[in-house]
């Protein structure tokens, strides 16, 4: 083999590494440049929303004055004073209750004590009351069918009161225990909701 044929050789071997390592940069200056490009996109719409945004608020609280303007066959109110400032108070009320601090309330679980939030549902909750046993009340929406009792009479204890009627089933309300009958608030055919006072009673003497 000749000294050219080794040269060739030679060559011939480093030139698929050279080739690679070329190949890499390219690559790698190519990634670049996409990712360059994707933030300069990303950081332009954001910057388009911002002022979209301030613009958007700035028309808001810009007050309009004057008769109705037309433009392209678009008529345009002005808006009310009255709304503007109810527009404005509801911003108001709104960047107040983000700034508002949750309120902990304190709970004990046998010597230990513990904070928490309460929800709305809960505040909003309605609140137990014992009830009294002079006190008929629905325990079920429905509708009276009939009354068996009338005001001033004693009645014993598990005579019938009424018939409360509820998804096609007759329910009789019988005394508990025996009383005189102080005031009927429900008559046959009248539709009641559910812990409606149908009857007041009061002791026997």
């Amino acid at each position: 083999m000749t000294e050219t044929d080794n040269n060739a050789g030679k060559s011939g071997k480093a030139r698929p590494a050279a080739d690679e390592k070329a190949i890499r940069k390219q690559t790698i200056e190519r990634a670049k440049r996409i990712q360059a490009a994707r933030k300069a996109e990303a950081a332009k719409k954001a910057a388009d929303e911002k002022k979209a945004l301030k613009l958007k608020k700035e028309e808001a609280k810009k007050p309009v004055v004057g008769s109705a303007k037309k433009t392209a066959n678009v008529s345009v109110n002005p808006v009310p004073e009255k709304t503007e400032e109810k527009i404005i108070k509801q911003e108001k009320a709104m960047i107040a209750e983000e700034k508002k601090e949750p309120e902990f309330v304190d709970f004990a679980i046998t010597a230990r004590k513990y904070k928490t939030l309460l929800t709305n549902k809960y505040k909003n909750r309605k609140f137990w009351v014992n009830p009294s046993p002079y006190e008929i009340q629905s325990y079920i929406p429905g509708t009276i069918i009939e009354v068996f009792v009338k005001e001033g009479r004693v009645v014993k204890e598990g005579d019938p009161l009424l018939i409360l009627e509820s998804m096609k089933m007759q329910n009789r309300i019988d005394m508990p225990f025996t009383a005189k009958i102080k005031k009927i608030n429900v008559k046959a055919g009248e539709r009641i909701p559910k812990d409606f006072l149908m009857i007041e009673l009061m002791p026997e003497k």
